[in-house]
């Protein structure tokens, strides 16, 4: 009886021995796959919190509304998605015009490049991404190979894009890095025609220059999509459309790779059934092939109908409840790194407008936090009643200029911005609206 009770007792201690190593395989395996994107094992300490985010909401906000620095100057045009980069000595703005008024009398997108000294004045020098014609411009790759895309004419209807590798340091440089001696810009793209790809599913395309970013020039492109809702690894939160992505050189591979690009894209939750646009991300090595990350998306609202989107990621630094300024490694030892999503959101039953910008943070560039307070753009004059939305901030000699697109009640579209000091009131407006036809 004694033997057969020592038997069991010998063999209950083999089992637990073999079981803690299994545990210890999965966990140390766990570690290892949530290690290769970025992650720890400590889930909790990636958690930031409202008071954690309090200097960035004070450090970003812009109370005085300067106006319209883009408009149209008809109302068969559409001025969206700016994008600020400073070159030499002078800032520049790529920004998406749609040639229609309403979704479906356009033929599309395409790219325009702006010119400024200040930041509020605004001189247009022309297009970097045109609509494909006889100037096609394309290079032959063997890139995402998809049998379904007509090489040639994918993209050829809607081309809005969105430079690449911009600096994301809080009131840094601003400027867009090379990689392999070119200027790299991701953009939606699509055959259909209209608004945002009405008749058709939108892209993730990549195109390049080696020329001056400072002057207006078509830009080279690959001939298929880098990303596309149809590929093989396509994810439910992108298999209705792609929208804007942004693609960023992050030097210390949080998620494992040199670039990380966040991009928008409508999709229906297949537990909720909820559509929506939510933001995701993707990695690369060499900026033309591209990996999913598996926990996509990564910031999301689940609500029926509601969007999430265009996200511009900044990097700052926070010591003494203060956001430094582009601040030294020196400066940096005893800060807290945090990153920085600026987003819109629309349709959000929380809100009683339209559409607004806000913010998240995350210590990884996985786990995204909501900041809860009051929102940062959101709709308040005549010229954005509509809809206030899709950010790009910058912080400039001690001023914060939070450009947007503006819509006014007859829908026309275009680009303001709100500083964080009185500028005073532009003179940039939009045309008289269309009457109404009874």
């Amino acid at each position: 009886m004694v033997s057969g009770y020592r038997l069991l007792v010998k063999n209950l201690i083999v089992i637990c021995y073999l079981m803690r190593n299994i545990f210890l395989t999965l966990s140390i395996l766990s570690a290892s796959i949530t290690f290769a994107w970025g992650q720890s094992p400590a889930a909790s300490s990636y958690v930031v919190t409202q008071e954690e985010m309090l200097p960035v909401f004070q450090a970003s906000l812009t109370p005085f509304k300067y106006g319209l620095v883009i408009a149209p100057t008809d109302n068969k045009h559409k001025v969206d998605c700016p994008t600020v980069y400073r070159e030499g000595d002078h800032w520049y703005m790529t920004y998406l015009v749609y040639d229609g008024q309403g979704g479906k009398d356009g033929r599309g997108y395409e790219t325009w490049l702006a010119e400024s000294d200040d930041l509020l004045h605004w001189n247009t020098l022309g297009r970097v991404l045109s609509f494909i014609g006889e100037d096609l411009n394309h290079e032959a790759t063997d890139v995402n190979p998809d049998p379904w895309i007509d090489s040639l004419r994918w993209d050829a209807n809607q081309r809005g894009g969105f430079p690449s590798l911009l600096d994301w340091n809080w009131a840094g440089s601003y400027r867009l890095q090379e990689y392999n001696r070119r200027h790299w810009m991701t953009y939606l793209g699509g055959a259909g025609t209209g608004y945002e790809g009405i008749r058709g599913p939108l892209h993730i395309g990549l195109a390049w220059t080696e020329g001056d970013i400072t002057t207006a020039h078509e830009w080279k492109s690959l001939n298929r999509p880098i990303l596309s809702e149809r590929d093989a690894d396509s994810q439910w939160f992108e298999q209705l459309i792609q929208y804007k992505s942004m693609v960023y050189l992050d030097e210390e591979r949080n998620l494992g790779a040199n670039f990380v690009m966040f991009y928008n894209a409508a999709g229906i939750n297949p537990e909720t059934n909820y559509k929506g646009e939510r933001i995701g991300i993707a990695t690369s090595h060499d900026m033309q092939n591209w990996k999913r990350y598996p926990g996509n998306p990564v910031f999301t609202h689940e609500s029926q109908g509601i969007i999430t989107g265009d996200a511009q990621i900044q990097k700052m630094y926070i010591k003494d409840g203060v956001v430094l300024d582009n601040p030294s490694i020196t400066e940096r030892i005893g800060a807290q790194k945090l990153y920085t999503m600026y987003y819109f959101s629309a349709f959000n039953p929380t809100r009683q407008y339209k559409a607004y910008n806000t913010f998240a943070c995350s210590k990884d560039l996985v786990h995204w936090y909501d900041w809860e307070g009051d929102d940062l753009i959101k709709p308040t004059e005549e010229f954005d009643s509509f809809f206030a939305h899709k950010s790009f901030v910058v912080k400039y000699n001690g001023v914060v200029y939070h450009f947007y697109c503006a819509v006014n009640q007859p829908q026309q579209r275009g680009i303001a911005v709100a500083t964080s000091e009185d500028m005073g009131q532009s003179d940039v407006h939009f045309p008289e609206p269309p009457v109404k036809k009874r």
